[in-house]
């Protein structure tokens, strides 16, 4: 499909406009990776190195209001952010928000972490599973720290990755032990069990709790 200017009569005739000349009063519109050359107040430019759309006002190109700012999908990040604008970074599968009094990236959600090396550049409140230990842990601000306990089941005693309060199910006598660290540091049997089955009573795992 051909792409036609505007037909202007010039002089009494008629013609099209040409690319260099432009409609009194009607602002100019542009598509590209590089700013215009030669804006004037109103013209509008669709910046592709980031999909931003903006607008040239009092000599300066600027988004048209934060409320109108784009969410960039890109891998590495936008150039000449503004305060509010949002970029999905594809790199590390996390949506982050420009904050321009600090002029930096701020994460604009938790992230819940799944693998089996410690998390860099975690927030308070994130959460990670420990795919190596098999357990959910949450960021105070400080450290990672273990939510709940793990229940193990074998028919020997667990020797490694177990922490104080821990469970674990002898799948040959039924017996159930909690994990009990200080002096003790070692598995304490809550309730022998019988050989087919069995598990703590209620006041057991109260007292050992």
């Amino acid at each position: 499909m051909a792409i036609r200017n505007p037909i202007v009569y010039v002089n009494g005739y008629p013609e099209e406009l040409a690319n260099s000349d432009r409609l009194n009063g009607v602002g100019k519109s542009t598509v590209s990776a590089t700013a215009p050359s030669n804006p004037e107040e109103g013209d509008i430019w669709l910046d592709t190195n980031g999909d931003i759309l903006k607008i040239y006002k009092s000599g300066a190109w600027t988004e048209p209001t934060e409320d109108l700012s784009t969410a960039v999908v890109a891998g590495s990040a936008p150039s000449s952010p503004s305060n509010g604008l949002l970029w999905f970074d594809t790199t590390t599968d996390q949506l982050k928000i420009y904050e321009g009094s600090s002029s930096s990236w701020k994460l604009a959600e938790s992230q819940t972490y799944i693998s089996g090396s410690t998390p860099s550049s975690a927030l308070a409140g994130e959460f990670w599973w420990d795919t190596t230990n098999t357990r959910l842990k949450i960021y105070t601000g400080s450290a990672w720290v273990e939510i709940g306990h793990k229940t193990f089941s074998s028919a020997a005693a667990p020797t490694s990755g177990m922490v104080e309060g821990d469970w674990w199910y002898n799948s040959t006598s039924g017996a159930f032990s909690m994990y009990i660290a200080g002096s003790i540091n070692a598995w304490t049997v809550v309730s022998s069990g019988g050989g087919s089955g069995g598990g703590g009573s209620v006041n057991d795992i109260l007292a050992y709790g």
